[in-house]
């Protein structure tokens, strides 16, 4: 409580005085804080103007003889710095000031004033052609304006003083360190935990599985140079500590046994509570503990109950008599004082030694990080030669403007103060008064602290500084929401905490006219500016989600409609009125996943909505993997692998149904190779850009993502990643090259830079949906805020540390008080970010508020919350589901203000909300009457027995319902149980199948020991992502060595076949003349019982070619096979897989035909290649191998047929075109 009270201790007392940008001192340190919408921006280019023009009086600009003549005349652009903290607030800055220069001089010569400061100004500059020239001259001037950004100031400094600073001449700036980051904690990995013992390394995974892990664990830690780290750990030895951590546990272990007999006894008779250590638990604490003591420490894990032995929990629990006492209890509190956990050694470890990598790696190769900047200058200025280099900063930029000061850092602000102070002290009574610094800023949107921002070093600087001014003026928001949002925040005594360093002090609404916003509609209380959406209550947290997520989307939906009726707009003083529309509305929200369930909720309600608050890398979306897929395909067109897996990824847009007709029709894959073909074709010629346009455009990509949710998000990633291609074209030397680069980015994942950052997808009009950090500094007309009541605990236990001048400090421990302070902290930005987002409304603002549960907590998790802090007048207790305290809270807030509200969900509204869209007249697509003939194509056996009429009905395997007596419908207990690992069991389905195939298509199968076989199948299982590989390995490994041993005939195994006597997965193409499905039918049924009883082919009369493969062609004795595995369940059990019911499957499968087809393929084969060749010599036959059968059993599982000569004769006739004719067949390519 001493360090939580610490921070509470009042500073000296500060005046704060209004600000006068016409009358203001341009000398000295000042101290500006600018609350939302009073006009920042505006203040400082007023300041600027009366620099270029040297206005003021001896009150505002004091000059003397002993002063530097800069200032005895006005400055110009280059000479007034001024310093914001990003790239866009920069430009933004520049373009406002350009703008505000111009305006001023067209003032200057119109002779009159457009608002109170100008007309003032052109009454005190008596000579306005001077004035108009100097700012005709600043205007000229405006691209050697010093506005910087704090990284850019810095660069320029270090540069333009490179020996004062001691910087080399030639440094260039790296943007991203994030691969310099991956190869310093990839380097770290490999140093310290490779060649560790299998328990550590163990261990060590789990806590970080690779180095991508750890570094996500160490990126915060790495860019704070200023942090402290709790305990401070300075043996960093891990390995010593394991073993020292291995060999207190091992002997309290072998300690414990000793005498486990003892402690019942010893505890029983003690005087500690016996409510606690009772007959029901204490004897499973022991149990607990002793089984522990009996397994192996490698994982250093520790039992729940072993504290329930510790001596000083004893003590703790012993209130009358003595307390239990054994050097074993006095050895476990020993033991669970330490730091077992190597996880925060290695943490800091790591944290050290990357940090000292990166910056010599860094060094090498003449690099220079953003904060490099920073630390180098900050460093140069302190190093002895402070008087040279801030002398020439000072004199370059006699006067500087901090905008958004509430970011700054201890660094940067001991940059400024360094430069900008007099030599004899470091307070504004003894500044120069040559010399000016200007920092300007607002502390209650102070909400940046994950980038390093640090509120601490604006409080230190807010106690420096004496001159303090603010901005009183409130130019957004209506007169309305501006005291609602007073009323909300003087409701609570300290509404940021740190009261006497961030005081709230209310702004006004301006005496001006203002738009109103009009809602007509009955439900609305009283037109309220604030409105909170109260919940009946009693929801647990994702109950209150959903309640006020409906509640919100509802409220927007009513809106929308109202406006479609013209009874929701904006009206100005002469009654003008503008229509409501839906980029008029926002939701502020604090997670992408927030943003989601928003986002969601609307597009059910078909309201479309766009996320502004973009982070992640393109390269980063499951998008840019399938545009990979597809670039891959297009340049390997003739690789099948690569076609299907391009074919079936989610961007191609094929529907499961699409997919399988193309794997299955060879007219529609052959379609698709020639595409592909095509598109490679175009590639090469034109460019990748042009190619992916001319691949969206053929396969309605485009038009089909447009269909999904977030249709426009996923086009703009896939059109960025194609321009992205495009850009980088240039740079790499073909297509292939091209390819390996877009893969490596992929790999990479997010590197922060700004040209892969996703973009906005659309700026039509949409509902705005933001987090609020990216809403700082914008304006919206009704502001949604659901979700501000929830509770979230700091993820770290990182606080500053009053004791230690704030020092911000990583408590590893998570210790109770240190605990408290990050809790608080948290609190205050969150509080900070509660005002960000209520500031953001001109108009309306909504806020969701709820009394929720959390489990079984007694307080609802709503009193920790920033909301509920206010709302509670600072804290407080709120038990969970009490919404009558809380609605009395509200209520005494509300009595406070006409302009805040209460409002309970909203009954459902069935009311479907429907954008207005302009009618279009188009032009439908023209129609081809013509009929265009498509009979040649590449077939295959899946295609021409797709369609077949249905054998005789089999009788079923289940009994009619008709049938079923009423004894049978009583229903039985289920009992789960997790199935058998058998050959029956194993997973069904082509996926499947396909894996199994696949196993025999590897080489040497056959002469693998069991125990190589059972490696090399678990690796292919591991790889496929099977659950528990390690228990299918063995059962596939015994399967396997079955189906290798059963006998196929009384002499033939597949075990016992060479390499050199088969071959695996044949493919062939056999030419084919007009083929009629009725020629086809009459020679299988006339020559085929099988086929006789299996129902009529039916396809189109087909030409062109014949495309197959066969798993597996062999040769015994003389004597060729075809081989068929099949994977298809037939049942559970060996009788399920005899020949009958295997002759089943053939039928109704139509493999009858795909053996006759594969029969005739290796027939012309033969024919063309063996002189003697004769069918009944050299045909052996066909063996179907249903593998699920093959168990070792004689009989099942493999079926053998031979088809008759005049079978396959007729067969070959008839592939020729040689009904009539004995004329040789073509030989098929094999």
């Amino acid at each position: 409580m001493d360090k939580l009270n610490k921070m509470k201790s009042t500073p000296k007392e500060l005046v704060v005085q209004p600000l006068n940008a016409l009358t203001f001192p341009l000398y000295g340190q000042r101290l500006i804080e600018a609350s939302a919408g009073t006009g920042k921006t505006y203040t400082i280019t007023s300041l600027f103007i009366r620099l270029l023009l040297g206005h003021g009086d001896q009150a505002a600009f004091e000059n003397s003889t002993e002063q530097h003549n800069a200032h005895q005349r006005p400055l110009t652009v280059d000479q007034i710095l001024v310093v914001t903290f990003t790239e866009a607030a920069t430009a933004e800055l520049r373009t406002r000031i350009r703008e505000r220069i111009q305006n001023v001089r067209l003032l200057f010569m119109e002779g009159e004033g457009d608002d109170p400061f100008t007309r003032s100004l052109l009454k005190e500059v008596l000579d306005h052609q001077v004035a108009i020239r100097l700012l005709r001259f600043a205007e000229l001037q405006m691209d050697e304006a010093a506005i910087f950004t704090i990284h850019g100031f810095c660069q320029r400094m270090l540069m333009q003083n490179a020996f004062e600073s001691g910087s080399l001449f030639q440094q260039n700036l790296l943007e991203d360190d994030a691969q310099l980051l991956r190869l310093a904690c990839n380097d770290f990995w490999r140093t310290f935990f490779y060649g560790l013992s299998t328990p550590l390394t163990e261990l060590i995974f789990s806590y970080w599985e690779n180095p991508e892990q750890l570094q996500k664990d160490l990126r915060p830690f790495l860019s704070r140079s200023d942090l402290h780290f709790l305990p401070e750990i300075n043996d960093f030895d891990f390995k010593a500590k394991y073993e020292r951590s291995i060999t207190a546990i091992e002997t309290l272990k072998i300690n414990w046994l000793n005498e486990e007999a003892d402690y019942a006894d010893i505890i029983t008779h003690s005087g500690v509570s016996k409510r606690s250590y009772s007959k029901k638990h204490l004897p499973n604490w022991l149990k607990e503990v002793s089984q522990w003591a009996l397994t192996s420490s490698a994982d250093l894990s520790l039992p729940k109950s072993l504290v329930k032995f510790s001596q000083k929990t004893l003590d703790e629990k012993t209130a009358k008599g003595e307390s239990p006492t054994h050097s074993v209890f006095s050895e476990i509190e020993a033991l669970l004082a330490l730091d077992l956990s190597l996880e925060n050694t290695i943490l800091v470890k790591a944290t050290h030694w990357v940090q000292a990598h990166l910056q010599t790696n860094k060094n090498k190769q003449m690099l220079l990080g953003f904060d490099d900047l920073l630390t180098r200058l900050d460093a140069a200025l302190q190093n002895g030669n402070e008087n040279s280099l801030a002398l020439n900063i000072r004199t370059a930029y006699p006067i500087a403007l901090i905008d958004e000061f509430q970011d700054t850092d201890p660094v940067q602000y001991r940059i400024f103060t360094t430069v900008y102070q007099s030599f004899e002290g470091d307070h504004s009574e003894t500044f120069n008064k040559s010399l000016g610094l200007f920092m300007i800023g607002d502390p209650k949107q102070a909400i940046y602290s994950f980038r390093g921002a640090d509120i601490f070093t604006y409080m230190q600087a807010r106690q420096n500084v004496s001159a303090h001014y603010s901005l009183d003026y409130n130019y957004r928001s209506t007169p309305e929401m501006i005291n609602a949002s007073n009323t909300f925040f003087e409701f609570c005594p300290a509404p940021f905490i740190y009261n006497d360093d961030i005081p709230f002090i209310a702004v006004q609404a301006p005496d001006k006219p203002r738009k109103k916003l009009v809602v007509d509609n009955s439900d609305d209380p009283a037109q309220s500016a604030l409105q909170f959406i109260h919940p009946v209550g009693g929801e647990n947290v994702q109950g209150f989600k959903d309640s006020i997520t409906y509640a919100c989307i509802n409220e927007i939906k009513k809106i929308l409609l109202l406006a479609q009726q013209d009874k929701a707009y904006l009206e100005d003083k002469k009654g003008n009125r503008s229509i409501v529309r839906a980029n008029h509305i926002a939701v502020l929200v604090r997670t992408g996943k927030e943003a989601q369930l928003i986002r969601n909720a609307l597009f059910n309600e078909n309201i479309n909505s766009v996320y502004l608050s973009l982070k992640e890398s393109v390269y980063a979306t499951s998008h840019a993997k399938d545009l990979l897929r597809i670039l891959q395909a297009c340049l390997n067109p003739e690789d099948e692998r690569l076609l299907r897996a391009a074919i079936a990824c989610k961007l191609f847009c094929q529907t499961p149904y699409q997919v399988h007709q193309i794997l299955l029709d060879t007219r529609l894959w052959e379609e698709k190779i020639g595409q592909f073909i095509e598109y490679r074709r175009l590639w090469s010629r034109v460019g990748v850009l042009a190619m992916l346009h001319k691949l969206f455009h053929q396969q309605a990509i485009s038009a089909y993502l447009l269909k999904d949710t977030q249709g426009e998000r996923l086009l703009t990633d896939v059109l960025h990643l194609a321009e992205l291609l495009q850009k980088n074209s240039v740079d790499h030397d073909g297509e292939f090259a091209l390819l390996r680069w877009f893969s490596e980015q992929i790999k990479q994942g997010n590197s922060g830079e700004s040209e892969q950052k996703q973009r906005l997808e659309s700026e039509k009009d949409l509902v705005q949906v933001s987090t609020l950090h990216k809403a700082k500094g914008l304006q919206y007309d009704i502001v949604f805020m659901p979700f501000t009541g929830l509770y979230q605990k700091p993820q770290a236990c990182l606080y500053h540390d009053p004791e230690q001048n704030n020092a911000l400090i990583f408590d590893l421990q998570n210790a109770k008080n240190n605990a408290a302070l990050a809790e608080k902290e948290q609190l205050a930005e969150d509080l900070r970010l509660l005002y960000v987002g209520l500031t953001r409304s001109v108009y309306r603002c909504y806020i969701g508020i709820g009394n929720y549960k959390k489990g079984r907590e007694k307080n609802s998790p709503l009193c920790k919350s920033a909301l509920g802090y206010i709302c509670l007048q600072g804290g407080g207790d709120l038990l969970a589901g009490d919404t009558e305290q809380l609605n009395k809270q509200l209520q005494k807030m509300t009595d406070n203000s006409p302009n805040i509200s209460i409002r309970s969900t909203p009954l459902l509204d069935e009311t479907h909300y429907q954008a207005r869209q302009s009618e279009q007249s188009l032009q439908g697509p023209l129609v081809l009457a013509k009929q265009i003939e498509r009979n040649w194509w590449i077939s295959s056996y899946s295609s021409l027995s797709r369609f077949h009429t249905q054998a005789a009905a089999v009788t079923p395997a289940v009994t009619p319902i008709d049938n079923i007596s009423n004894e049978q419908t009583e229903v039985s207990p289920v009992v789960l149980t997790i199935p058998e690992k058998t050959p029956f069991s194993f997973p069904r389905g082509a996926k499947h199948g396909t894996f199994l195939h696949e196993l025999f298509e590897l080489t040497n199968l056959e002469n693998m020991e069991t125990e190589m076989l059972n490696e090399l199948l678990f690796e292919q299982l591991s790889l496929r992502h099977y659950p528990d590989p390690e228990l299918w390995a063995p059962v596939l490994t015994t399967w396997i060595e079955q189906i290798l041993g059963q006998n196929l005939t009384a002499d033939l195994k597949l075990g016992d076949l060479s390499a050199g006597q088969k071959k695996i997965e044949m493919q062939f193409f056999i030419p084919m003349q007009e083929l009629q499905a009725n020629e086809v039918n009459n020679l299988l049924q006339k020559y085929d019982p099988l086929s006789a009883r299996a129902g009529a082919l039916q396809f189109r009369t087909v030409q062109g070619f014949l495309k197959g493969f066969i798993d597996l062609t062999f040769e015994k004795n003389g004597k060729y096979y075809v081989l068929d595995y099949k994977s298809n369940h037939l049942g559970d059990s060996l009788q399920d897989y005899n020949q009958t019911k295997m002759e089943q499957a053939l039928i109704e499968h139509r493999y009858d035909f795909q053996y006759q087809l594969y029969t005739l393929a290796l027939h012309r084969l033969l024919k063309s290649r063996l002189a003697d060749y004769d069918y009944e010599t050299h045909i052996g036959g066909v063996f179907y191998t249903f593998l699920r059968g093959m168990q070792g059993e004689q009989d099942y599982g493999v079926y053998f047929v031979k088809p008759s000569f005049n079978l396959i004769d007729g067969l070959d006739k008839l592939f020729s075109g040689q009904k009539n004719s004995t004329k040789s067949a073509a030989e098929p390519i094999c």
